[in-house]
Parts: structure tokens; sequence; C-alpha cells
């Protein structure tokens, strides 16, 4: 059995055992399992131990290979905590979350790991809805009213983006009306060996809609409403899975189509639709963090704010689009900590109001020292691996033939970093009535993975490894983004 076919058939098995049985234990046993062999599988590939052969309509190049590997890996810190997190009390009955909450990640990494490896746009498509289906029902974990509210305004925005998206193929296929692809399957490797033959406007038109439509999921403003509410309503493992899994997946379609673009004369109008959708985002990230009153939703607008300086570097092209692979990595990890230690502070002091949260360093130090180091390390400071990222992609703007759009992205970017880090340290030092409950909290495996995911990221962005540099290499040469 090919190794495409084993980490899509893993966990899809997996997901089915967990539907019959009813032990937690028992459940997370076999999905720690199966997220292990998912990772040692998605490793090998990457590094080419591994050679994955074309199975269907599944094929991995080298931006699949590494959108792969950013899953498994996430995927497999959060699943390590999720017995963990299962076990700790929340507000309301959420027997009936527990119950299916290792079922549904299962099913997420079996949707999730098909849409990353195909290579044909109706694949894709349907794989992308199925990661929706999955991982909705999470959000509704706690069983509350807001994540009730969060989860259907999440599903309808997001099913109005994938309807969206659909077009956007179906306008994908015209484009190919009088070549020798109409007619044809939709794969993505066809559609870029003629892409010189496709017909500009519907093109155009075809990227639009994919754009617009997959931003609802990716948290690119305007169409992160629901994001954000879906992410900040729930449980701080699924909102990792989130921020770190979720939106890549949804970008790759928007490479994909991207590439499709390079050679065509509708390049540069793929570049500046992008380029506005990420400058827009860190404004919109920008504008929030001046009133912060709901710190979960300030993480998940650190998200956006991300996502939109991913989407700056890939727009922008050359160094700036390498620093964006690297971005997309090192977001993925990143913000596990930060919403990791979100959630405790929710759990410790039973209030999202910026606030009711005060002295968190004196009353639960190991969750505050985590958030804070985890708020240095979004802010990219150095040795973290956003301050080597975002120093590619500034560069790349600055040499690009817009660096006036350095100038706006970091005003933007400078207030963004004061105005949350004044939310940030007040929470931490801020001396104010006891609203705290409970004993302070004990090293546990929220701490320790959150710290260990941190160095792991801080020795990758130090030493910068061969296979990683070359990966992304290789990805660059593929989109001719080489400087």
């Amino acid at each position: 059995m090919t190794p495409i076919l084993i980490i899509i058939l893993l966990p899809l098995v997996t997901a089915l055992i967990c539907l019959a049985i009813k032990n937690w234990k028992v459940e997370y046993a076999i999905t720690l399992g199966s997220a292990i062999v998912h990772a040692a599988i998605s490793f090998g590939i990457f590094t080419g131990f591994l050679t994955p052969e074309k199975v269907f309509m599944f094929e991995l190049d080298a931006l699949g290979r590494l959108f792969l590997l950013v899953l498994s890996n996430t995927y497999f810190w959060i699943v390590l905590v999720s017995y963990s997190y299962i076990k700790l009390p929340v507000e309301s009955d959420s027997t009936s979350g527990k119950r299916y909450y290792f079922m549904l990640m299962n099913f997420y990494l079996v949707a999730n790991t098909a849409a990353v490896m195909s290579n044909h746009f109706g694949m894709y498509w349907v794989a992308v809805e199925m990661t929706t289906l999955s991982v909705v029902p999470l959000v509704y974990y706690s069983r509350s009213d807001e994540a009730l509210v969060a989860m259907w305004k999440y599903l309808f925005i997001v099913s109005v983006g994938i309807a969206f998206a659909f077009i956007g193929i179906l306008f994908l296929a015209l484009s190919a009306k009088g070549t020798v692809l109409e007619g044809e399957q939709l794969y993505f490797t066809e559609y870029m060996k003629n892409a010189a033959e496709l017909s500009p406007v519907w093109l155009k038109a075809s990227f639009i809609f994919i754009f617009a439509g997959l931003s609802t999921k990716i948290g690119i403003a305007p169409m992160h409403s629901g994001d954000i509410d879906a992410t900040s309503s729930a449980p701080s493992p699924i909102a990792a899975l989130f921020s770190g899994t979720l939106r890549i997946t949804a970008l790759l379609g928007v490479l994909r189509i991207f590439r499709i673009m390079i050679p065509t004369d509708s390049f540069e109008f793929a570049k500046a639709v992008i380029i506005a959708g990420g400058l827009f985002s860190i404004f919109v990230t920008f504008i929030y963090m001046f009133k912060v009153t709901d710190y979960k939703k300030m993480v998940a607008y650190s998200s956006v704010e991300h996502l939109g300086i991913i989407a700056l570097g890939i727009g922008t092209g050359g160094l700036a689009f390498i620093g964006a692979l690297y971005h997309i990595v090192f977001n993925s990890m990143t913000k596990i900590g930060f919403f990791f230690c979100a959630g405790k502070i929710h759990l410790k002091y039973r209030s999202r109001n910026v606030s009711d949260i005060t002295g968190v360093l004196d009353r639960i130090p190991w969750t505050g020292w985590i958030f804070l180091i985890s708020f240095f390390a979004v802010s990219g400071i150095p040795p973290f691996g956003f301050f080597f990222s975002e120093l590619r992609i500034f560069e790349g703007v600055l040499f690009s033939e817009r660096p006036y759009l350095l100038i706006l992205a970091m005003v933007f970017l400078i207030f963004i970093f004061i105005n949350m880090g004044r939310t940030v340290f007040g929470m931490l030092y801020k001396k104010g009535p006891e609203t705290f409950t409970g004993e302070k909290d004990p090293f546990n495996i929220f701490h320790f993975t959150s710290i260990s995911i941190l160095v792991i990221m801080v020795l990758i962005a130090v030493s910068d490894p061969q296979v990683l540099a070359q990966n992304i290499k290789d990805i660059a040469n593929d989109f001719g983004m080489l400087p």
C-alpha cells in the first residue's frame, strides 16, 4: 500500500473505531497512534525517504509536501493534549461534545489530508467542504449559547464562501473553452501546462471567486468575521487547529489557481488582489487592537494579521514569497501555545473580558509566562521564527516594485504590537479584584507542549535545516519566484 493511501485510510479507520467504542482513553490512544504514524509518513515524504506515487486524484508536489508536514505536525501536538483537555471542566454540559471529539478529529485529518494531496480542483473542493463539516461541531464543544451562535455563523459564511469557490472552479473550466483542456478533467498539472491558452476574462473571474470564497476559511479580511467568532469560541486545541492547519489548507487552493496564472497576462492582476487582501487584513487587525475587550478574539485577530503578512509576501513574490512560506511553517507552531494559554486563562478566570483578567503571572505563573513568551513569538521578536520570516518578507517588499507597501505595513504592525502588548501586559501584571477561581495550575501537558513547540520552532528558525530550505526553494522555483 502506498504512503498516500495509508495516511488517508489510517485516520478514516481510526475515526470509525472511535465511533464504535465509548471509551475516551482507548479513543485517545488509537488517535494518538494514528497521529504519530501520519506524522512519521509525512516526515518521510518531506525528507524524500518515502516517494509516494500518484493514486487516483492524489499527488504530491513540493508545495503539497510542505503543507502536509505542517498539517501532520500541528495535528500531532493537538492530539497529544486532547485527552487532558476533555477531562477539564467547562461552563455547561459538554458530554456529547466529548463523546464525538476524537471521531471528528480523525475525520478532520482525513479531509484535510485529502485536500492537501489532491491534484484535482473538484476533489480539492469536496475535501475542503469536508473539513468544514468535520470541524464545525467541535466549535460547539462547550454547548454554550455563544458557541452555538459562532458555529452557525461560521457554517453559514463558509458555506457561502465554498459556493463562491465552486463558481470559481466553473469559471476556470469555462476559461478552457476552445483549448485542448475543454471537456477534460480539472487537474492542476494540466491547467498549469496549458495556462497560456486559457481565456483571461474567465481566468480572472475564476481567481476572484476562488480567492473571495476561500478567504472565509483563510481569515482574509473582509471575509474573516465567521472565522474570528468560531476560533475565539472553540476549545483551545481546536482554535489552534483552525489557525495552524485549516487556514493554510484553504490558502493552498488560492496558491493553486495563483500558480496557473503565473505565465498569463492576468498574473499582475492576481498579485494585486492578494496584496490588497493581505494589507486589508493587517489594517483590520490594526483597528481592532485599539480597543480589545475579548482576549480570545485578540489571539484570533493575531492569526488574521499573520495570514495578511503571508498574503503580502505571496503577492509581492521573490524573497518575500520565500519568507511567506517560512511564515506558514512558523505560524502553525507559534499559535499553538498562544491559544493553549488563552484557553487556560479562560478556564481559570471564567471570563473572556480583558477587564476581568488581572495578575495572571501571580495566580497562574506557568500559563502567564508562556503566554508572555508566546506574545513575543507572534510579535516577531528574535530568536523566534516570525522574526526571520518577516525579515525576508519585508526585505522582499522593500526591493520590489511597490516599496511603499512596506511603510503602510510597518505602521500597522507597530501599532498592533503596542496595543496588543498593552493588553497582554495588563492581563499579566495589573492588580485588580479577585476574579480568579481555583488553585494555581501546576506544570502540565499544556505547558510542556507549548514550551516544546517554541523550542523546536526556535531551533528550526536559527538553524534553517537544509531539507526545509531546499523544499521551500523548490516551491519558489515551481512558482518562478526565486529572487
